[in-house]
């Protein structure tokens, strides 16, 4: 059995407070507060190819998934009067939570490297992004990345965590609890990341994105460090009004975070009610009395 949590249940409960991280030379500000040089903005589709339930991503064959996140980029920019430039992605669950433990216990479920190199193939034709997504299970945040890492090879391909069914720690199977990650995992993954763009000469920088719907998601936020060559995104990744959705990104992605981590955005088409338009996901526009303060530079459809 494959599951979600209805998050727009515990979104009224979502982060709110503090989002922390270590103090960093100035001179490596600039680089933490944006995606890398090749990239302005991202708009991206989420889900698990064949999955229809998980998202999007799943709803469409290949070739008319990449047509339709072009044409959303494309509203984007519309939307920011061509003054970005707005890349489109796709945004995978790579390793996906289930109930079962499987042969090895990690209670996660991997895509072939088949169906996956459709897509990264596929992306590379059509000048697009590639996240892969770890749902982690049983298994530490490094561990699940470092199969992932020979991916890093493709200039488009980057990673993602999602500690919501993280259970390592856990007498549980995924599903059952809400996870978490330490800021000190976080760290692990980077420096992973790290050293294998340096030891195989790979040129682009890269994003790891970390999914959160609760502050408890992250813990020893303090402890998270810059590291070089690696542009964080903490991506907002609930559903609700777009009232409380707002609310809450503002509340998470203030003026002294912007400065130290990307701000990344979802948009879930099927359970937020009314779906924001472009020009209120990016604070162009209000909804009602609630406006986004500060502009994500990634965001994803669900």
């Amino acid at each position: 059995m494959i599951f979600r949590y209805a998050k727009g249940v515990v979104l009224g409960a979502l982060l709110g407070s503090s989002l922390l991280f270590a103090e960093v030379p100035e001179t490596k500000m600039e680089a933490l507060n944006a995606l890398p040089s090749q990239y302005d903005m991202i708009v991206a589709f989420y889900g698990r190819p064949g999955s229809k339930n998980l998202g999007i991503l799943g709803t469409y064959p290949v070739d008319l998934l990449f047509k339709k996140v072009k044409e959303k980029a494309k509203l984007y920019e519309e939307a920011l009067e061509h003054t970005h430039h707005v890349t489109p992605g796709v945004e995978i669950i790579y390793e996906m939570a289930t109930t079962h433990p499987g042969k090895d216990g990690s209670y996660v479920l991997t895509l072939p490297e088949k169906t996956l190199m459709r897509y990264i193939r596929k992306a590379q034709d059509e000048n697009a992004v590639v996240v892969l997504d770890v749902q982690l299970g049983k298994k530490r945040p490094a561990e699940a990345i470092r199969p992932l890492l020979k991916y890093l090879s493709y200039p488009n391909v980057h990673l993602a965590i999602d500690p919501e069914f993280s259970v390592d720690d856990l007498d549980v199977r995924p599903g059952k609890k809400i996870g978490s990650i330490t800021g000190e995992q976080i760290n692990e993954a980077q420096v992973l990341m790290q050293h294998y763009l340096n030891e195989h000469h790979i040129p682009e920088d890269k994003i790891l994105l970390v999914h959160m719907f609760t502050e408890k998601m992250v813990t020893h936020k303090s402890a998270v460090r810059y590291h070089e060559r690696i542009h964080l995104i903490m991506n907002l990744d609930g559903h609700g009004s777009p009232a409380l959705k707002i609310k809450i990104y503002n509340g998470l992605y203030t003026e002294a975070r912007v400065a130290k981590v990307v701000g990344g955005f979802k948009v879930f088409t099927k359970h937020d009610k009314p779906v924001m338009t472009p020009k209120q996901v990016l604070g162009l526009e209000p909804v009602g009395n609630a406006r986004v303060r500060e502009m994500p530079r990634f965001i994803n459809y669900q």
